[in-house]
């Protein structure tokens, strides 16, 4: 049952990844799904609750697994990215370029993990 469940929460990051990937052009739905690509993957990486999300607890749990520091910044930076997005105009190249250091910085984690 365990296993099943660890299977089923590795999924998740994958699919709003897919998700977000899908909606390329739409900016408001991209960076929604790719938000929720970011805080699904720590949920199931690090067994964090959603009302625990805040950036210096991120930075501060990913210091503790001994990530290095490009990687935390990469992934620190894609969560300030997904909020400034919701305000700002971001052209799809930008939108193309968050998502190639998503899909990169998640690798790199699971690599580090």
């Amino acid at each position: 049952v365990a296993g099943n469940r660890v299977r089923k929460v590795n999924r998740l990051p994958r699919k709003y990844l897919s998700a977000a990937r899908k909606t390329l052009g739409n900016k408001d739905a991209f960076y929604i799904a790719l938000e929720k690509a970011l805080h699904n993957y720590l949920k199931a990486k690090l067994k964090i609750e959603t009302s625990e999300f805040s950036k210096d607890k991120i930075a501060l749990l990913l210091e503790e697994k001994q990530i290095d520091t490009g990687t935390k910044d990469g992934f620190i930076g894609l969560l300030k990215n997904c909020e400034m997005a919701r305000y700002s105009p971001f052209s799809k190249v930008q939108m193309q370029q968050d998502y190639d250091l998503a899909s990169e910085v998640i690798s790199t984690m699971d690599k580090q993990l």
